[in-house]
């Protein structure tokens, strides 16, 4: 005879109540990504870019208000591409969908660079690849002539 074992209500879920634990933090991950180039123009004088949307693939739950992601969601934008400029990430309030616009898979970019963390050789044939599959995604959206 077979038993059913009923799943935890919170299982699933990726908003920030689903697990209460302490955030990640490292401070030498995050100097480490600003001294690389930007995820999406490959230009220099980076900041960490947390990433607060949920994704399921990586277990990564929604930030909640008044609370950062965990520092190993972070990726290098400039100040402009970040907070600064009129299309900055900060600005259009729909984060993932910023970052699809621009044909990157963000928290895939982010988790390699987690895995690599301080070798900075590596990280850049990282962002290399993502570079060129960037260009590759806005020769494919843009209208023919």
């Amino acid at each position: 005879m077979a038993s059913r074992v009923a799943p935890s209500k919170t299982a699933f879920r990726t908003s920030a109540r689903a697990r209460e634990v302490e955030p990640v933090k490292n401070a030498r991950h995050l100097a480490w990504i600003r001294t690389l180039p930007s995820a999406v123009s490959g230009h220099e004088g980076c900041v960490a870019a947390h990433l607060n949307f949920a994704d399921r693939r990586y277990g990564k739950p929604e930030r909640g208000k008044g609370k950062k992601a965990d520092d190993r969601w972070v990726l290098p934008l400039t100040p402009y591409e970040h907070t600064d400029g009129p299309d900055a990430q900060h600005r259009t309030g729909k984060e993932k969908a910023w970052w699809d616009a621009r044909g990157i898979d963000a928290t895939t970019l982010a988790n390699d660079l987690w895995r690599v963390s301080g070798d900075t050789e590596t990280a850049l044939v990282i962002l290399q690849e993502a570079l060129r599959g960037r260009a590759k995604h806005q020769r494919a959206t843009q209208p023919r002539a």
